[in-house]
This record gives C-alpha cells, structure tokens and sequence, in this order.
C-alpha cells in the first residue's frame, strides 16, 4: 500500500531521530528536510511545528545557535497556526535555551514560565521535567546549588516514573555536572557512569560523548590526568565524526587544561586559541566565559599578567551578565591576585591569535607533555 504524506514524513522524522542518535549527523539533516518538505506541501502545521523542532535542536547541539533560533521561531508560528497547546509549550521551552545560551536572562525566564504555563495546560508531564531540568540548569549557572539540585531531582523523578531513558540521561549529565562543581568526586562518578550505560544502551552517540567528557573533568579534578585526556581525546575525536563544534569546543577547553595541570603551558595557550576559535560562532557565552577564564590562568602561569587580566577581565564581566555570581567572584579574587580590581570600564574585547584546525584531523591538536 502507497504511504500518505503524513506517513512518509513521520518514517522520515523516525529516521532522522535514528540517525542523530547514531550521530550521523548528515543524514539526520536531509531526513529533515525531506520530512519538512513533505508538511509544508501538506499544511499540517502542527507535525511541520514538531519537525521544525527537532531539526533546530540538532542545529543547537551541534552549536550552530542562529540556526536553531530560526528553526524554533518557525515551529512556533506553525505551532500557533495549529493552535497546538503542546506543540507552543515546545517552541517557547527550546527558544528559551537559545536565550539562556545568548545571555538574555530576562527573556529566557520568560519563555521558561510560558512553556510550562502551556505545557500544564497540555498535561504533558515530560515536557514539565524537561521546563524544570533546564530551570534547574539555570539555578546551577546563578550558583544556587541546592535549588539547582531540587529541580534536577524533581525531573529524574518525573521522567523515570514515566520510564523515559532518553530524558533520564540529560538529568543524570547535569547532575553529574553539579557533583564536580561541588567536589562530590565519587558521586559525580556515579551518576556519570549511571547515565552512560542508559546512552550506550541506546545508542545515542551525542549523550555518550558529553557524557564521556564530563566524566573527564572529574578525572581532572582528580588528578587522574591520563583518564581524562583518553576521555577528552574520545570526546573530540566522536564530536568531529559528527561536525558538532560545541562539543569540540569543550573538549578543546578540557584538553587545554590537562596540558596547564601537566606544565605543558605553551601547548594549553594553543589549544586554548583554538577552542577559542571554534566557540566564536557559537552564541555561548557561557562556554565564551570558561574559555575565557581558562586563557587568563594559563597567561597567568606564563607569566604574561597583562594577557591575563584582559582574560579575567571580560570572563568577569559575561559572568556578571549571566548572573554567575560564584563564577564571577571567582574572576574578581584572581584579578585581585594582580594587584586590580574591577574596572568601572568594560574590557577591550580580546581577539587571540587563532590557530585555525585542520579540518582533516580527528583529534586535538598534540603536544609532548
């Protein structure tokens, strides 16, 4: 029997969520695109809403965040053609990460509490532990810890009372996140490990590789260099096979100080410059900030002081902005360290000399350590 449209574009989603979780990343685009091509000619806004969401998120995972913001505005003009309930709860969840990512706080917090006005409205108990995930995320950055782990449990809960596997290994991954921070090693662990035997017994290759580099900043924290560099290099090299740059990026950040712990300082300054590189486009100024902090303390170790206070300077001022208070304190007591405060003028923006990668390459950039 011929299949109907609607048919054809829903094998064709299938396929596409198949092969992002394979991390084929290529394929899962032109399954996509065949499948919104398919709605459109159709005018089934709420499935093209749906699918419009899943590409965007696919852009917003590999880092390509304008993309993914186009992608989200569309699905939820769809989603309002509709008048889907659910499918608006979706778009305003997924357009207030993008915010989240950008720095726009007020924005963000604005879509999070219309998602989950929408989302009760739809009764739709995993989106709830999705809303509340990432509000815990943001709790997290604001470094309200105990809140922050209150919203994550509130969405293991959720999500496992319902059996969803998928949603349970995003939790356990911001979990884990929150343990390292707090300098629960052992727990953070844990809660890792749990995580990665739910993403390998599914398949889901994105999942397992910021997982896997996660897991490597722990081996960091630890002093367990040689695991964290095979968990970063396997990180890199997975991330790459997939084209996504923001985990490149991380694992670039991750890479550059197993180098700074090793003493292999110049080595650190160039795959900083890199991950520098690779995290320009990407709209996160979060990571920005990090990458940012991360240059200040290995020009610091260099004893470039000059570098470094530029560094510290503009990752004090983004952490300001994103209502990172610890981050923030943090930058403030190390420009302390040089003998200046905070300056009542922004910093000069600070362009390093990149070092472009070799696209050719499957893993970062190596050094003699």
């Amino acid at each position: 029997m011929k299949q109907t449209a609607s048919e054809e574009s829903r094998r064709l989603i299938e396929l596409a969520r198949d092969a992002e979780r394979r991390g084929d990343t290529a394929k899962a685009f032109g399954y996509y695109d065949g499948a919104i091509e398919s709605l459109e000619r159709e005018q089934e806004s709420a499935a093209l809403a749906e699918a419009l969401r899943w590409k965007g998120t696919l852009h917003r995972e590999q880092g390509e965040t304008e993309a993914a913001y186009r992608c989200y505005t569309e699905s939820l003009h769809q989603a309002d053609l509709s008048g889907s309930v659910a499918c608006k709860a979706h778009a305003y969840n997924c357009l207030a990460i993008i915010a989240q990512r950008r720095g726009n706080l007020i924005e963000c917090e604005r879509l999070y509490h219309e998602a989950a006005e929408y989302a009760a409205r739809a009764g739709d108990v995993r989106l709830l532990g999705m809303i509340e995930q990432n509000r815990g995320v943001l709790l997290n950055m604001r470094g309200r810890f105990v809140a922050a782990e209150a919203r994550y449990f509130n969405s293991l809960g959720a999500f496992e009372q319902t059996r969803d596997s998928e949603a349970m290994s995003w939790v356990l991954n911001n979990l884990g996140m929150l343990y390292t921070k707090l300098g629960h090693y052992q727990r953070a662990v844990e809660t890792f490990d749990r995580g990665l035997r739910i993403a390998r017994n599914r398949g889901d290759a994105l999942v397992e590789s910021v997982l896997v580099l996660n897991l490597g900043w722990v081996w960091v924290a630890m002093g367990k260099l040689d695991e964290a560099e095979h968990a970063c290099a396997e990180a890199y090299g997975s991330a790459h096979h997939r084209g996504d740059h923001l985990t490149m990026a991380e694992a670039l950040k991750c890479r550059a100080r197993i180098e700074r712990e090793r003493g292999s300082l110049s080595a650190s300054l160039a795959t900083l410059r890199i991950g520098i590189f690779e995290a320009e486009g990407l709209e996160d100024r979060l990571l920005q900030a990090e990458m940012l902090r991360e240059l200040g303390q290995t020009s610091h170790a260099l004893g470039n002081n000059a570098d470094a206070e530029l560094a510290w300077r503009e990752a004090a001022e983004s952490f300001d902005d994103l209502g990172a208070r610890t981050d923030a304190a943090e930058m403030k007591a190390l420009l302390a360290t040089l003998g200046t405060g905070p300056s009542k003028e922004k910093a000069p923006r600070l362009r390093p000399k990149y070092f472009r990668p070799n696209p050719d390459i499957s893993e970062p950039p190596t050094a003699e350590l």
